[in-house]
C-alpha cells in the first residue's frame, strides 16, 4: 500500500452524507489519513443538521439525492465549510449548487468503485492512486486548495477541470456510462440466447466482459437521466456499428480491420 501523503490542511470534523461504497470508503480513508478526525455519517432520513460545525461535507449519495440535498445545506453549514460531492455526472449537480448558494462547493468525482454499491465492499485504499475530478470554476481559490488537499489525503490524485461539467460528462458518457449499458445489454442478450443453464458454461471472457452487469439500477438511473443527451447518441452509434458488423462477418479484411482497430484502442487503456 502506498504511503499516505502528508496534507497541510487537517480537517477536524467531516460529514459524509450517504454511507454506501464510496461514502464508507471516504470514512475509512479519512480515518487512515487523520486518526484524530471526527467523522459523522448521515444516512437517508437522518437530519442534515448533523453537518453543522463540520469543516468538510462529502455528498456521496446517488446523483438525484445529491441534487435534492444541495438546496437544504446552506442554512446548516458553517461559513468555512467545504462541500464536495462524488457524483458521476456534474452539470446538474453544479447547477443545483449554484442555485443553493454554496460558494465553497466543489464538484467531485472519484474514478473508483465497483459493481456493488453497498458499504460492505468499502476499503480505506479504494482511492489510492486513482484520479479524482474536481470542478469548481466559480469557487474561491482557498476552497479549491482545500478540496485538492482533502482528496490527496484520501490517497487520490486531484484532476482539476475548469468548465461547468460539460467536458466531464461527455468524457464519462464514453468511458463509463456507455460501457455500463453495453455490458448490461450483452448480459441480457446472452441470457436470452442460452438461458440460465447455458450460462453455467460461460468462460472468463463473458465473465470479465459483463462484470458491470451486476450494477444496481438505484445508482445508474439518476446518472443516465442527468447525462442522457451525451449517452444516447453514443448508444445509437454503437448499435449502428454492431448492426453493420452483423452483415460483414464473412468479410475477412473487414474483420481484420475491426479487430486491429479495437486492439490499438485497447492498448491505450491497459
Amino acid at each position: 500500500m502506498p504511503p499516505v501523503p502528508e496534507v497541510p490542511h487537517v480537517p477536524r470534523v467531516i460529514a459524509v452524507v450517504g454511507p454506501g461504497l464510496i461514502g464508507t470508503s471516504v470514512v475509512l480513508a479519512a480515518r487512515r489519513a487523520w486518526p484524530g478526525v471526527e467523522v459523522r455519517t448521515i444516512d437517508q432520513g437522518q437530519p442534515l443538521e448533523l453537518v453543522r460545525g463540520c469543516d468538510i461535507v462529502v455528498l456521496a449519495a446517488p446523483v438525484d439525492a445529491i441534487i435534492a440535498t444541495l438546496p437544504q445545506l446552506a442554512p446548516v453549514l458553517s461559513a468555512h465549510a467545504l462541500v464536495i460531492d462524488t457524483g458521476s455526472t456534474k452539470r446538474a449537480i453544479l447547477a443545483a449548487a449554484r442555485a443553493g448558494a454554496l460558494p465553497r462547493f466543489i464538484g467531485g468525482h472519484p474514478m473508483a468503485g465497483g459493481a456493488t454499491t453497498g458499504p460492505l465492499g468499502a476499503r480505506a485504499d479504494l482511492f489510492d492512486g486513482k484520479p479524482w475530478f474536481l470542478i469548481g470554476p466559480h469557487a474561491p481559490v482557498d476552497a479549491k486548495e482545500d478540496a485538492a488537499a482533502f482528496i490527496t489525503g484520501l490517497g487520490a490524485r486531484p484532476v482539476e477541470m475548469q468548465d461547468l461539467g460539460e467536458a466531464h460528462d461527455a468524457l464519462m458518457a464514453a468511458v463509463s456510462h456507455l460501457p455500463q449499458l453495453a455490458a448490461s445489454a450483452l448480459m441480457i442478450e446472452v441470457d436470452a440466447a442460452v438461458g440460465r443453464e447455458g450460462l453455467h458454461w460461460a468462460g472468463t471472457g463473458l465473465r470479465d466482459t459483463t462484470r458491470l452487469a451486476a450494477s444496481s439500477a438505484d445508482v445508474w438511473q439518476s446518472i443516465l437521466l442527468t447525462n442522457r443527451d451525451e449517452v444516447g447518441p453514443l448508444l445509437k452509434l454503437l448499435a449502428a456499428r454492431l448492426g453493420a458488423l452483423a452483415d460483414r462477418l464473412d468479410d475477412r479484411e473487414e474483420m481484420a480491420r475491426f479487430f486491429e482497430a479495437a486492439a490499438r484502442a485497447k492498448s491505450s487503456c491497459l
